[in-house]
Parts: C-alpha cells; sequence; structure tokens
C-alpha cells in the first residue's frame, strides 16, 4: 500500500462503464489536467470528487492512464463542481435545473444547507415537499459518505463498500469495527480473505480469536461448497493454520472452542462438521429407514407390466417396479437407455390406477417438465412442491404436503438440506421413490444423498443395468455408457453421435472455432433450431474456450449488430438472449439452473423482462447478477436437463477440469445428436480420469443406526388412499 501512488481531482465525464463496476473516467486533477483513470468501484458521477491510490500505466492503444487499487469518493464544496455533482441525479429531487437555481441562490454556500430543509425552501419552485425529499436524500448520503470513507479507507473496493453500508446503514462503523469478520462475511460477494484485509488493516492481530474463527469457517465453508459435510478435526484444524497462517496448535484451541460451544459438532471417529449439515443428514436418515420395510398395501392395483400403448416390461423393469412397490421407500438407479422412465410411467401408472394422490418432482424446471411428458401427469420443482417463498418453505414437519407418493426424479443433483425440506414435509403415511443415476455429477451443494444411501444397503434398491432405449445406428447411449467404464468415445460418422478431432498441437482457439461451426452451421444442416434446440457444454467458464467466449461467438451470431440491446449497470441485455439463473430466487420463484430467454430490457427502469417456461419474470437491478447467458453453459449447470442437440468442446486448456463423471453427465444431456469438439486427448482425458476424491458426509453413519421394531418383518400401516 505504502508503494502506491496517488491521484486526486475532480469526475470530469463517465467514458465507460463496464461489467463488476469497470469504469474508465476522465478527472481533473488538482493541476487542471485532465488524466484517464481506470478503477472498479460504484457508479460515479460527474462533479464528484476522488482519491484514487494506485499505479501510472501505458496502455498500447489508448495511452497514460492511472490504474486505481482502492479510490475515496467524495462530495466537492466548490459550487461548479457541486452543481455538476447535483445535476447528475445522485440527490432525490434534483436535477439540471434545480441544480442551477441551487448554485445561483447558495454559491458556494451551497453544501452546507442541502441538509436544511427550510434553508432549501427559500429557493423558487422549491416547496416543503421537495425540500423534505432533498435534505433527506443528502443527508443520507452524507451518512453513507462517512461509513464508505471509512471502509474504502480501510481497503474495502467502492462497490463492496456500498453494499455493506446499504446492508448495515447508520450503524456501519461501530458494527465493523467491533468484529469485523462476522459483519463482513454476511455481505454478498465478501469472502474471507477480503475481509481479513480489512480487519489485518484495522489492527486485528494474525492470532486474534475472531479472525482464527473465521478463517475455520471459511475452511468449513470450501468443504461443503466441494460437498463435503465432514472433516477430521486434524484436517481442520491443519487447512486452518496453513491459511491463517498460524501454529496450528492455536486453530486446534478453537476448533476445541466452537465444539465446546456447539458451533461444531463431532461424530464417530472425531470427524466435525457444521451441526446444521449434520442434523439435516440425520433427519434424511431417519426419515428414510422409517420407510424402509415391507408396506401393507391390500388396495393397491394389480401389476400386469403392459403399458397402455402395448409396450411390455422386460423381467428386470418388472422385478423393479415390484421391488418399489413392496416398501415405503426404494430406490429406482440405472444408466441412461435402460428404462427407468418407463418404470415410473408404470409405477404412477399403478398408483393412480389404486386411488392414491401422487406428487411428481424434480430439481429443475426443465427436468420436471420432461417427467410430466413421461408420465403423462402433473410434476413440478422440488421447490415449488414445497412452496418456496421468501421465507423459506410453506410445507414442513407442521404443515405437511398432501400426497400419500412422492416420485423424486434426477435425485442426483439433490444436496442434503434440500432433501431434508421435503422428507420433513412428508406426511407419515407417504411412500417415496427416488429416481436417479449415481454415476452423474453430484449435487452442486453439499451432501451425496443418492449414493450415500444406495452404498448403504439399509434402504431397497431397484438397479436397471440392461439397454432399453438403443434404436438402429444410435450411439449416445453406447458411448456415454462406454464412457462411464473409462474408455474413450467413439466416433460413428452418420450417427446420432460424432467426434470433430482437433489437430493435437492447435491452439484453444481452434477449437472454439469448430464448435462454433458444429453449433450453427452444421447442426442448421442437420435440421436443429440451433437457438432452441442446440445446446453447447463446456466445463469452464474462463479461458479461450469457456462459456464466456462461447457465449460472445454465439449471441453475436443469433443476435447480430447488437440488435436493440440495452446496457444496463455496464451488462447487455437483448431481446431473445439465452440465459439461466445461477441462483435460487424464491420471490421471483426462479431457481438455480432454470433456462430462459430475455422479452424485452428497459435501461430505465433498469429491468429485463424474461420467460422461464410458460410464465414472464421481471428482473430488478439488484437481481439480474444473479443470470448468465446461457448459449454455452457448464455441464454442471446442465444437469436435470435433455436437449435435441448437444455440443462439447473439450481442450487441453480445460486439462485440471476433464474428468469421467463430467463427461458421461454431459454426453446424456443430448437426446438426438451428441458432437464431442476437441483435441483427441483431451477427450481421452476426460474419459479416463477419475477425481478419486470421495465427499466425506454423515448420512453413512446414521443409515447404519438400529431401525425401529417395524424392522423385524412387521409391515408399516396401510396409507390412506
Amino acid at each position: 500500500m505504502d508503494n502506491l501512488e496517488q491521484l486526486s481531482g475532480v469526475v470530469a465525464d463517465v467514458c465507460f462503464v463496464g461489467e463488476e463496476g469497470f469504469q474508465i473516467l476522465t478527472v481533473r486533477d488538482e493541476a487542471e489536467r485532465e488524466v484517464t483513470l481506470v478503477a472498479v468501484c460504484q457508479p460515479l458521477n460527474e462533479g464528484e470528487s476522488v482519491e484514487a491510490h494506485g499505479a501510472w500505466t501505458t496502455h498500447p492503444r489508448f495511452g497514460q492512464q492511472f490504474k486505481a487499487e482502492r479510490l475515496v469518493t467524495q462530495v466537492p464544496r466548490g459550487s461548479k463542481a457541486l452543481g455538476a455533482y447535483l445535476a447528475s441525479g445522485k440527490v432525490a429531487g434534483v436535477g439540471p435545473t434545480f441544480a442551477k437555481r441551487l448554485v445561483a441562490h447558495f454559491g458556494d454556500g451551497l453544501r452546507d444547507v442541502l441538509g436544511d430543509e427550510k434553508a432549501l425552501r427559500a429557493v423558487p419552485g422549491i416547496g416543503k415537499k421537495k425540500a423534505a425529499r432533498i435534505a433527506g436524500s443528502w443527508n443520507e448520503y452524507e451518512e453513507a459518505r462517512e461509513a464508505l470513507i471509512f471502509l474504502q479507507g480501510h481497503g474495502l473496493g467502492a462497490s463492496r463498500a456500498m453494499s455493506v453500508f446499504r446492508q448495515l446503514g447508520q450503524d456501519t462503523i461501530a458494527k465493523v469495527s467491533a468484529n469485523p469478520y462476522r459483519t463482513l462475511l454476511k455481505t454478498r460477494g465478501i469472502g474471507f480473505r477480503i475481509a481479513d484485509t480489512m480487519a489485518r488493516s484495522m489492527g486485528f492481530e494474525l492470532t486474534h480469536r475472531d479472525r482464527i474463527i473465521a478463517g475455520l469457517r471459511h475452511v468449513v465453508d470450501a468443504r461443503s461448497a466441494s460437498g463435503h459435510t465432514l472433516a477430521t478435526s486434524g484436517e481442520l484444524a491443519s487447512e486452518g493454520a496453513k491459511l491463517l497462517e498460524v501454529d496450528v496448535a492455536r486453530t486446534t484451541s478453537v476448533v476445541e472452542l466452537l465444539l465446546a460451544h456447539e458451533k461444531l459438532e463431532q461424530v464417530d471417529g472425531g470427524l466435525v462438521g457444521l451441526p446444521a449439515l449434520i442434523n439435516a443428514e440425520r433427519t434424511v436418515a431417519a426419515a428414510l429407514l422409517a420407510r424402509a420395510v415391507p408396506w401393507e398395501d391390500s388396495g393397491l392395483a394389480s401389476v400386469d407390466g403392459e403399458l397402455s400403448d402395448g409396450r411390455v416390461l422386460s423381467d428386470e423393469q418388472r422385478e423393479a417396479l415390484v421391488t418399489c412397490l413392496a416398501y415405503g421407500v426404494a430406490v429406482l438407479t440405472g444408466g441412461p437407455g435402460v428404462g427407468k422412465t418407463t418404470v415410473t410411467e408404470v409405477l404412477a401408472q399403478t398408483l393412480d390406477d389404486s386411488r392414491y394422490e401422487l406428487a411428481l418432482c424434480a430439481p429443475t424446471g426443465r427436468a420436471a417438465r420432461r417427467m410430466s411428458e413421461a408420465t403423462g401427469r402433473p410434476a413440478t420443482t422440488i421447490h415449488r412442491l414445497l412452496g418456496a417463498g421468501a421465507n423459506g418453505f410453506e410445507f414442513n414437519a407442521d404443515n405437511p404436503i398432501e400426497a400419500d407418493v412422492v416420485i423424486i426424479d434426477e435425485a442426483s443433483m439433490v444436496d442434503v438440506q434440500l432433501f431434508r425440506a421435503l422428507v420433513v414435509a412428508l406426511p407419515d403415511h407417504c411412500r417415496l421413490y427416488i429416481i436417479g443415476d449415481q454415476d452423474q455429477l453430484a449435487s452442486v451443494g453439499p451432501g451425496n444423498v443418492l449414493r450415500d444411501v444406495i452404498a448403504s444397503g439399509r434402504v431397497p434398491v431397484a438397479r436397471l443395468q440392461k439397454i432399453r432405449r438403443q434404436g438402429e445406428g444410435s450411439q449416445i447411449i453406447v458411448q456415454a455408457h462406454a464412457v462411464n467404464q473409462g474408455h474413450p468415445p467413439q466416433s460413428v460418422p452418420g450417427s446420432d453421435f460424432e467426434i470433430v478431432a482437433v489437430p493435437e498441437g492447435s491452439d484453444p482457439e481452434l477449437v472454439l472455432q469448430e464448435a462454433f461451426r458444429v453449433a450453427t452451421t452444421e447442426m442448421l444442416a442437420h435440421g436443429f433450431d440451433t437457438l432452441h434446440e442446440v445446446q453447447v457444454l463446456t466445463p469452464m467458464h474462463g479461458g479461450p474456450v469457456g462459456t464466456r467466449s462461447l457465449n460472445d461467438a454465439l449471441r453475436a451470431y443469433h443476435i447480430p449488430g447488437d440488435r436493440g440491446s440495452v446496457t444496463i449497470n455496464g451488462r447487455r441485455w437483448a431481446a431473445g438472449d439465452k440465459i439461466v439463473q445461477t441462483e435460487n430466487d424464491y420471490n421471483r420463484e426462479v431457481f438455480n439452473g432454470d433456462l430462459g430467454f430475455v422479452v424485452a430490457a428497459d435501461p430505465e427502469e433498469k429491468t429485463v423482462l424474461a420467460r422461464f417456461e410458460d410464465r414472464e419474470v421481471l428482473f430488478t437491478s439488484d437481481a439480474l447478477g444473479k443470470l448468465q447467458l446461457a448459449y454455452a453453459m457448464t455441464g454442471h449447470k446442465a444437469q436435470g436437463s435433455e436437449f435435441p442437440a448437444v455440443v462439447i468442446p473439450l481442450a487441453r486448456s480445460h486439462w485440471h477440469m476433464l474428468e469421467r463423471q463430467w463427461l458421461y453427465t454431459s454426453i446424456t444431456r443430448g437426446k438426438r445428436r451428441v458432437v464431442l469438439v476437441g483435441h483427441p486427448s483431451a477427450i481421452e482425458r476426460a474419459a479416463r480420469h477419475v477425481t478419486g476424491q470421495r465427499r466425506l458426509t454423515s448420512l453413512p453413519l446414521w443409515l447404519r443406526q438400529p431401525t425401529p421394531a417395524i424392522e423385524e418383518g412387521e409391515p408399516h400401516g396401510q396409507p390412506s388412499a
């Protein structure tokens, strides 16, 4: 910090506003020279004073620039600069016209009276209501300015500083000073390292207890983000010590302190985890074990193994169906094309014929729609089944859902917290059938529910292994199974599965070009709607063959020449843009992984109207950060979805992300055509490489617990029909 240069001046012009607060400004410095300032900060306006700390650089095209690492803003005091600041609309009730009147009336004393309603009413055209509005807005900003100067002075970026102030208000300085870790880590976009940098600037020692607690929580959260719900206490202390650069004895003592205060919970064999996650797994296990017993069902319709369209179940499928119907809970599992959908259809029909109230659900909207199409019955997302809203789930243990049977598809995607929410909302008499492929990518959130349940041996499992869906010349299913067994896929020209090999030593940009060609020109020649039916799946967001580069190229193809596009908060939106929701938004009932299309964007109101399935949703500026372009997506985001055609680019630059589960899952997203594009070594690496990392969870422990007396063979009570 001490080596940084300083630039002070007044914003003369806002030249460019990009994504995530990136701005290029013209600043008039103290010597009245106009210089270029590049910074990442909250939106600035003409007339604002800035104090930037950074370094002078020379851009090959734009020349000399001052690149700020941190920046503090101040409202100008001089009448000319203050008038320009007010004219920008920063203060409610003041635009260019009233800014001129205020400057003319008060001159250089304007700054001192902007918060005084009585003084403002002396200006022609400013009545009681307008004076109150101006004064209130000004006083609020003055309050914010003091907090922002404090936060930015300790190294917090301007845009994040504004986020903290919006959350804490007038108590910002007091709360952050008391415990910057606890306070700042509650703000979206601020992780441990940013909070730690600020706390250290405020004088917090390396060994301060608040710092150790926050660092250990960061380690636990990082493990949860990787799917784990547990760690050994030694592992946690060791990783924490490395992160915090302190002696492991210090982190060990704090782990013991957190255990004593029940902020961490210890389970079998010295394993520790967050109580909320451990309790979720304990609850899931209890709910499953209570149903994993023979289920008395004298009113159940007979199973004849024939569908209304004349299809007949194979012996394997019939056996799977009988297994499911015999218990209060069962898992139906198997790879692609083995007939899970057919068995699910007959299962639903059999229970429906017996007048049971069915509830069909899946983790994503697209998966629910596929389930509905396959069974001919309504299906919904798990969130909607549970009545998700801003205050949580409407249906819970105190207000269970009205259903006799719940069937959940694509269960590999469901993390333990959502699974818990589902099982606690089931009435006691309700059956539960869990359908999924354990070889697909695991849930993005913590837990390993489907695999843990199957591996436990405590819940009935119906396995389907024989490939049923394999028409003449169809290779998608065959090659997916080959990949799942560790064999590189083989291109079959003229079939529904092909590989476009890119020369081994070529730049990844060539992979991008070939993937673009296949996703557009070639797919169009095969009769596909390249916007609505073709999906590109890639392992990474960044890099030359990541989602960002692919989305830029594909968007330019589908929406050429910035047709009808508008910019909101530095991001461009256009009618027709293909988008994906990246976080659960309970207020709008749009959830992580939901796909949609932009209908319209309003730069004045800073809103985007989008269509998801059969409904339109309005996104205000604060919610737009949860939307991403989806012409290209990662394989994880495509879980639970199927597309008529899928293009999968694989380059050597993806090397550390190339993995068998990912490739297997991505291939199985395609229904009628799948094309792999890439370096042969990258494709082989993806098929052969297994990370080997097993998720460490407590669910297997709880599933080993003794079952109540009904385990001895006593049938469960008759569900109400």
